[in-house]
């Protein structure tokens, strides 16, 4: 396995630690604060990352079992606002990220080499299994997990 390769799973991996870090000890009234009508709560954000997740393990398996398959894509607002993540506690989501996150990676470390380079098409544009792990999901929860310190920042100076 390339070092590049093994870093992209590294680095996919963490985010399961990461996103619990961030959240952990945070009180009922932040987790479930709104920075205004239209804007993620903190658990909703949790439960966003858990379904970009599931989307984008649907995406690999679609991309190495398909040829040049087309890149699904998902209405996550309104998947967000139709779920009722206030129903589910955050530790089941922190659990379900997690558990599927290292069902993840055993797939991700036994692809082959070919395998590892196959792709899917977001219209014209090659989408590799690497550019879903390193942009779609590493690159994405690092920008939730800004958004999280700012509802954190906000809901302590409100």
């Amino acid at each position: 396995m390339s070092a590049a390769r093994q870093s992209s799973i590294e680095n996919y991996e963490q985010t399961a630690v990461k996103i619990r870090q961030i959240v952990e000890g945070l009180s009922e009234p932040l987790l479930t604060w709104k920075p205004g009508p239209d804007k993620w709560s903190i658990h909703e954000i949790v439960g966003h990352l858990v379904d970009s997740n599931i989307v984008n393990s649907y995406r690999i398996r679609k991309i190495i079992s398909e040829p040049t398959t087309a890149i699904v894509t998902f209405a996550h607002e309104e998947w967000t606002s139709e779920q009722r993540f206030g129903e589910t506690t955050l530790t089941e989501m922190l659990d379900v990220y997690d558990a599927l996150t290292r069902y993840n990676s055993l797939l991700l470390k036994k692809l082959t080499e070919e395998q590892w380079q196959k792709y899917g098409m977001k219209k014209d544009e090659r989408i590799s299994i690497a550019h879903i792990i390193d942009s779609f999901i590493c690159n994405h929860v690092q920008g939730h997990l800004g958004q999280i310190e700012r509802n954190k920042s906000s809901y302590q100076a409100g």
